[in-house]
């Protein structure tokens, strides 16, 4: 009893100074990768997590550490990354995106919630995203990318491809 209040009062001392690691949710599978066309549902990684090339995930998926989606993937939920945050060409993830380091979208990825990335942000060509993007560092716009949403960039840096448009700039 004594250890887990010691543990559970260091938890709470680290997530207030920000620097506690990502807690997976109960209720998914602890995996680190979804082979190339496999399916699974929640996922709650408990260190990095990679979805091959056309993997479905039909459900959230939450790792410690980065993740990495694979090209023509699909996730039917929010995502979120202890570290960076990678999708291949073609993927498509309807929900939400957190990751604590970089983002980086393959090209004609879609996104349909908002982005949230503790570093630089950059999207690929002719990338989508329905929400609104909050950057600590730099946003990178590939040609023709969309963002629906506002972009907020903590550095005041927004690089735009050819033909890329934003919603608004916060």
């Amino acid at each position: 009893m004594k250890k887990t209040i010691v543990v559970l009062f260091a938890s709470l001392i680290l997530g207030a100074m920000g620097i506690a690691p990502v807690m997976a949710q109960s209720g998914g599978t602890d995996i680190t990768t979804l082979v190339a066309g496999g399916s699974s549902g929640n996922i709650d990684s408990k260190a990095a997590f990679t979805a091959g090339a056309s993997s479905t995930i039909t459900g959230y998926v939450t790792a410690v550490a980065a993740v990495t989606i694979g090209a023509e993937a699909k996730v039917s939920g929010n995502v979120t990354a202890g570290a960076a945050f990678t999708s291949g060409a073609y993927s498509k993830i309807k929900g939400s995106i957190s990751s604590k380091a970089g983002f980086t979208s393959g090209a004609h990825s879609t996104i349909g919630g908002d982005v949230t990335a503790g570093a630089d942000f950059t999207s690929g060509d002719s990338s989508v995203i329905a929400g609104d993007v909050y950057v600590t560092g730099d946003v990178t716009l590939g040609a023709h990318s969309k963002i629906l949403g506002s972009v907020h960039s903590g550095s005041g840096i927004i690089v735009y491809g050819s033909g890329a448009t934003v919603g608004s700039v916060k």
